[in-house]
C-alpha cells in the first residue's frame, strides 16, 4: 500500500517529496477541485502503462492536468478557440481534448493524436503539478467502471495498494467530473473549404454547464457564430 501524506495546504516539502515520486517513474494519488485522481509522468511511456494497469483501462485514453495554459502547449496544440475557453474556464472544471503533439506516448492517446488537457482550480493540485514538471497523468482515482473517489477514504483498496504515494488533501470541492469538450481542426471536422474553424462537440458534462461553454465560444466579434456544437 502507498504511503499516506496528509496535505491540505500547499506546504513546500511535502510538496517537494510528491514531485520527486512522480520524477522518478512513480504513481500517485491526489485531491484536485473535481475528483481525486491517479498521477504519474505522463511523458513516462511505463508510468502511463503502470496506471492502465492499476486502472483496469484498455481503449479509453487518459487526460493531463497542467499547472499553466503555457505549460498546455507542450502537450498539445493550442489554437485560438482553446485559448478562448482556457482563459475563460481556467483553472476549473473543463477539459479541452486537442491535437496531442509528438512527444506523448501512443498508450496515452491511445493512438488517437488527441489528448484531453485541463488545469484544476486547486492549489495543492497545481503546486505537485508543477514539482511533477509541469503536467501530471489526471485520470480519477478509481477501477474503470466503478464510482470514482472524492476522498481518500472512498479509494478502492486496489487502489491504495497498487500506488506509491497517497496524497490526502480532505473532501474535493466539486465531486463532480469535468466537463469534456473536442475541438476538430478543420481537416478532422471535414468542414468546407474556407471555414475558419473546425466543430466543438461536448464530449461530457460534468462540472461545467453546456451553456455557459456555449456562450464563451460561439459567438465572434461580429455576433456571428464560429464554430458549432
Amino acid at each position: 500500500m502507498g504511503s499516506i501524506i496528509r496535505l491540505e495546504e500547499a506546504d513546500p516539502e511535502k510538496i517537494r517529496r510528491v514531485g520527486e515520486v512522480v520524477r522518478n517513474g512513480g504513481v500517485i494519488v491526489f485531491p484536485t477541485d473535481t475528483l481525486y485522481g491517479i498521477g504519474g509522468d505522463p511523458l513516462n511511456p511505463s508510468t502511463v502503462q503502470r496506471v492502465l494497469a492499476i486502472k483496469r483501462r484498455e481503449k479509453k485514453p487518459m487526460p493531463v492536468l497542467v499547472s499553466s495554459i503555457e505549460m498546455a502547449q507542450k502537450f498539445v496544440d493550442v489554437d485560438e478557440r482553446a485559448k478562448k475557453l482556457m482563459k475563460a474556464f481556467w483553472p476549473g472544471g473543463l477539459t479541452i481534448i486537442l491535437r496531442a503533439k509528438p512527444l506523448i506516448p501512443d498508450k496515452l492517446t491511445m493512438g488517437s493524436n488527441k489528448l484531453g488537457i485541463r488545469m484544476p482550480d486547486h492549489a495543492v493540485a497545481l503546486k505537485i503539478i508543477e514539482a511533477s514538471g509541469g503536467g501530471l497523468i489526471g485520470t480519477s482515482a478509481n477501477i474503470t467502471g466503478q464510482p470514482p473517489a472524492t476522498s481518500v477514504d472512498e479509494l478502492a483498496r486496489e487502489v491504495e495498494e497498487a500506488v506509491d504515494l497517497i496524497v490526502d488533501g480532505g473532501k474535493t470541492k466539486l465531486g463532480v467530473p469535468s466537463t469534456v469538450v473536442e475541438l476538430d481542426s478543420m481537416e478532422d471536422s471535414g468542414r468546407v473549404k474556407g471555414s475558419r474553424l473546425g466543430s466543438v462537440r461536448i464530449i461530457r458534462v460534468g462540472a461545467i454547464g453546456a451553456d455557459l461553454i456555449e456562450s464563451k465560444l460561439v459567438l465572434n466579434k461580429k455576433g456571428e457564430k464560429d464554430a458549432e456544437f
